[in-house]
């Protein structure tokens, strides 16, 4: 199990350095990194979140779980926001901090690790897919965006910035979001004459997006530099892959789950940070630069951590 969870941290940091070197030989710039972000948010992503959402069943017994990582996720950007003010970051680099020490790489990641640490497992798949659909991808979507938004407009004052956050609501990732929503609740059709060829263009679309935010992270990544933020990785990776993991376990403590239900809890809990996030600074103003670097450097100490989180609080 554990070399599995290894062997697929190896892949994603393999498809991030790819993007890294085609940059450093030219065939993509750094430039670009704004045109994959703005890909991503505008079209990739709503075309995923619709599909995914649309499809999706909600079983009552595991909300409760995806509320644990509501409450984690806010928990950790409180913990972010309160670190960041004592290291006195500015706003840009301070949204960079937060999103990345409070979101994590689930669809990207997590749904890789459950697959192959549960293989064939429905029921395993089902949940991560509840935990991340409803726990993480609403938050990420409306309160990260915010964040991003908030901390990412350093021209505007305190007011201004908070009024910006609004934007989001008239975003192609909102109306995805909510149509999403309302496609499962209301239990319309995924499949038919004219439905099926629109759900498989969507997928089209969603099969790209893993790409372009690797590409959007590799462009951004650079290594120089990463002894100035060594006291914002080490908060990063205290908050991300250790506290929330630790603040999703705590409740389990009371609650009647079995073995590999909270198997599946924890190792959605403890995936680095998402790699979204840096999509999101880089569009809307906050330090991309940074974010991609904290990133890449949950995801390497990833490696470790997943390994110990999981066997500590699951006995594994």
């Amino acid at each position: 199990m554990y070399g599995k969870i290894v062997i697929s941290i190896v892949i994603l940091m393999g498809v991030i350095l790819i993007a890294v070197l085609l940059r450093s030989v030219g065939l993509i710039k750094e430039e670009q990194g704004k045109l994959f972000a703005d890909l991503v948010t505008h079209v990739t992503l709503p075309a995923l979140v619709f599909s995914s959402l649309s499809h999706a069943t909600i079983y009552p017994e595991y909300v409760l779980l995806a509320l644990l990582m509501i409450a984690a996720e806010l928990i950790s950007l409180v913990l972010a926001w309160a670190v960041g003010k004592r290291l006195r970051l500015e706003n840009a680099q301070m949204g960079a901090f937060m999103l990345t020490s409070a979101f994590g790489s689930s669809s990207f990641l997590g749904y890789v690790l459950i697959s192959q640490v549960f293989p064939g497992s429905v029921d395993a798949m089902t949940e991560a897919v509840i935990i991340s659909e409803v726990g993480l991808v609403p938050v990420l979507f409306t309160v990260g965006t915010m964040v991003a938004i908030y901390y990412g407009k350093s021209d505007l004052d305190s007011k201004g910035r908070l009024l910006a956050t609004t934007s989001f609501f008239k975003s192609p990732l909102f109306f995805s979001l909510v149509a999403g929503v309302l496609w499962s609740t209301l239990q319309l059709p995924v499949e038919g004459m004219l439905i099926t060829p629109i759900f498989h263009f969507l997928e089209v679309l969603s099969s790209a997006n893993t790409f372009l935010v690797a590409m959007t992270v590799g462009v951004l990544l650079h290594f120089s530099g990463m002894r100035v933020i060594v006291w914002l990785v080490l908060f990063s990776v205290l908050i991300k892959l250790i506290l929330k993991p630790l603040i999703v376990w705590v409740p389990t403590l009371a609650m009647d789950l079995q073995d590999w239900q909270l198997q599946v809890l924890i190792l959605e809990a403890a995936m680095p940070s998402a790699l979204l996030t840096v999509v999101f600074a880089k569009t809307y103003g906050c330090d991309a630069k940074l974010a991609s670097k904290l990133i890449f450097a949950t995801l390497v100490a990833s490696s470790i951590t997943i390994i110990v989180m999981f066997g500590v609080l699951t006995g594994g």
